[in-house]
């Protein structure tokens, strides 16, 4: 069931991808639209299946693979909010070209060929709105380069002693210092629960069976959705415990940033074992490792013992209390880190 508040969201977006446009016309496109919900490791198209529609991302994160005629896949695009894709099938009846899979849970909207044809006969405006937009995107060309920075970052204690209200407080003014809009938040559990005025809500079991489940993931998700749309980065404080907002938050981030302090066990935590390696194969939101050391440590020592235990995309050695290594943490996060290579 559509709400008001994914209206705004839908309505943001096609104005952010159309430009200025008359109501009327944006009244004629939204009727045309269909909501698509994707979770994390699900495919919208596949390589060589019949293209009949395209897709404007509202919220979430995909990326588009490659089968190549030895069977190797190769990684061609990602795509956040507001991008368009499989716009080609609108144009023409050649085969999809990629196939793409949801890296996290993703909100989609889908533009039917016959409901595209219905707007070039019943509305000039919006017609050539979109067919300009979209002549655009496909002289534009696109490479694996092409990866967008990541918006929604969830916060993972996976040991005892992570301060972590203190170090999210302090990255998010980072990255407020050095992300284009500095628009900035930290959400947690309590967040949602006083913004949807229910106390627990957050916590609540993910995808239980019954209806009143399915429509507290989706009051969720829809809160989330207006949050992401309206900030530059989203940090998403998990709880220390594998609570059902702990997998709400590994679901719906671009990556996944476990904080661990590097004096306790590196044994995997609960919340590892029951949301991350369990996940499908195609959700592919990274995980980044933060060990956390004491601020008069020179040597981080042991690292190879946390790195032996989970697959993560990379590792960073952080002394929460030093500014500069907080400045540092907040420059690689918001991928605008600076590196030397020796050769």
């Amino acid at each position: 069931m559509q709400t008001h508040s994914q209206d705004r969201l839908l309505d943001q977006q096609l104005l952010a991808f159309l430009g200025p446009i008359d109501e009327p016309a944006l009244q004629l496109l939204r009727a045309e639209l269909k909501w698509v919900e994707l979770p994390a490791g699900a495919t919208l198209m596949a390589q060589g299946e019949a293209g009949d529609a395209m897709y404007l991302s509202i919220s979430g994160r995909l990326r588009a693979y490659v089968l190549d005629d030895d069977g190797t896949e190769h990684l061609v695009r990602e795509m956040a909010r507001g991008q368009v894709i499989g716009e080609m099938a609108l144009y023409t009846d050649e085969p999809r070209s990629a196939t793409v899979v949801a890296i996290r849970d993703s909100v989609l909207v889908r533009l039917s060929k016959p409901a595209f044809q219905r707007l070039l006969e019943n509305s000039v405006q919006a017609s050539i709105a979109l067919t300009r937009q979209l002549i655009r995107r496909l002289q534009a060309v696109q490479t694996r380069s092409d990866l967008a920075r990541p918006v929604t970052l969830a916060l993972l204690p996976i040991t005892n002693k992570v301060d972590l209200a203190a170090l999210a407080a302090r990255l998010a003014q980072e990255l407020r210092r050095i992300v284009q809009g500095g628009r900035v938040c930290c959400v947690d559990a309590d967040v949602v629960d006083r913004e949807l005025g229910a106390a627990g809500l957050a916590r609540s079991a993910l995808l239980a069976a019954g209806t009143g489940a399915a429509d507290v993931d989706r009051r969720i998700g829809i809160l989330l959705d207006g949050i992401e749309a309206a900030h530059d980065v989203v940090l998403l404080l998990a709880d220390a415990e594998p609570t059902p907002w702990t997998q709400r938050c590994s679901r719906r981030s671009d990556e996944i940033v476990l904080l661990a302090s590097a004096d306790e066990p590196p044994a995997l935590h609960l919340s590892e074992t029951q949301f991350l390696m369990r996940r499908s194969g195609r959700a592919e939101a990274a995980e980044i490792l933060v060990l956390l050391h004491p601020a008069a440590r020179r040597c981080p020592q042991g690292t190879r013992h946390w790195l032996a235990r989970r697959p993560v995309s990379s590792h960073i050695n952080l002394r929460p209390a030093l500014a500069r290594d907080m400045a540092r943490q907040a420059r690689l996060l918001a991928q605008q880190g600076v590196g030397l290579v020796l050769a």
